[in-house]
């Protein structure tokens, strides 16, 4: 097992999706199936945590709606909850959770495979 915090899980399935296109070796392919399947569930995890977050220190309209920024960009949250809520968000990053390790090397990506170091970093946990 590999473990990883909720940071490196987002970034993984932010900035390590560039891949589902690409033409690997068939064990690199493997391999990051697995990951990114078991990225996946944890995203699930991560996502009904976050969602949890919103609820409890959005503004909420007449409707109970969360409130955005009037560009739609931001959540808007409750008058003297920013920090709390940020100290929420920052534990759920935080949160390390464990998937299985593949052992991903750099070999098994294969000579061809093209990334910026942005997309390589999303892989490093990853990595053997």
């Amino acid at each position: 097992m590999v473990t990883i915090t909720m940071d490196q899980l987002i970034n993984f399935r932010d900035n390590g999706g560039f891949f589902a296109d690409a033409h690997l070796p068939l064990k690199g392919a493997y391999k990051l199936n697995k990951i990114r399947k078991a990225v996946e569930k944890e995203n699930e995890f991560y996502v009904e945590k976050f969602q949890e977050i919103v609820n409890t220190y959005a503004k909420k309209d007449e409707n109970d709606q969360v409130v955005f920024s009037e560009d739609g960009t931001q959540i808007m949250i409750k008058d003297g909850m920013v920090a709390e809520c940020n100290q929420a968000l920052d534990d759920l990053q935080k949160l390390e959770v464990q998937i299985e390790n593949y052992d991903l090397t750099i070999e098994d990506l294969g000579e061809d495979l093209e990334c910026t170091p942005d997309q390589l970093d999303a892989l490093m946990p990853f990595m053997a």
